[in-house]
């Protein structure tokens, strides 16, 4: 049996790169996930966890449905693992306008306000939670028994809600989601 020299080659050429093939990048729905490094929230029975420096802009014309993670009129854009490790510079470094992006325990891209919705038993305590956390109070309804804070970023809203939680008068506390459902384009 004779052996052809150009298709051997041209086989084992194929086999060596095989492996490059196979470990092709990550979506961005999985670059989201591994990102998501920072702290966990419940709303209702769904944990989610934070993805500190994922970026969140308003999608555009140039927005692919196909390759990127839309959430609502926002795109998320996960940043290299390197850069979501758990620290305070990590946690810092949420975009500009205040959003973060977290993900369910699911598999479910959030978009994250840098405010809390508090949901209390005794309004007298929301002036004083403001004033304690540094936030501003943006709504506030004594018969609902419920009150949005703001902050100036996710972070600081994320370190406010740790002082929050277990305080009296107060049942819940939880950030509040901007977009939760995906765009069908």
């Amino acid at each position: 049996m004779k052996i052809q020299f150009l298709p051997l080659c041209a086989g084992l050429l194929a086999m060596s790169a095989m492996p490059a093939a196979l470990a092709q990048s990550y979506t961005k729905q999985a670059e989201l996930d591994l990102a998501a490094t920072g702290e966990t929230f419940s709303i209702g029975q769904t944990q989610y966890r934070i993805a500190p420096a994922a970026e969140v802009k308003r999608a555009d014309a140039a927005t692919d449905p196909r390759r990127d993670v839309i959430v609502g009129e926002y795109v998320v854009e996960p940043k290299a693992a390197a850069a979501n490790a758990r620290s305070k510079r990590a946690v810092d470094a949420v975009a500009g306008n205040g959003l973060g992006a977290a993900v369910s325990a699911n598999g479910r891209a959030v978009v994250v306000a840098p405010e809390l919705n508090v949901y209390f038993s005794n309004a007298s305590v929301v002036d004083a939670l403001v004033r304690e956390t540094g936030g501003t109070l943006l709504y506030s309804s004594a018969a609902g028994g419920k009150a949005t804070i703001g902050y100036a970023s996710l972070a600081e809203a994320m370190k406010a809600r740790q002082r929050i939680l277990g305080k009296a008068g107060v049942k819940e506390v939880s950030p509040r989601l901007v977009q939760q459902r995906r765009v069908a384009w």
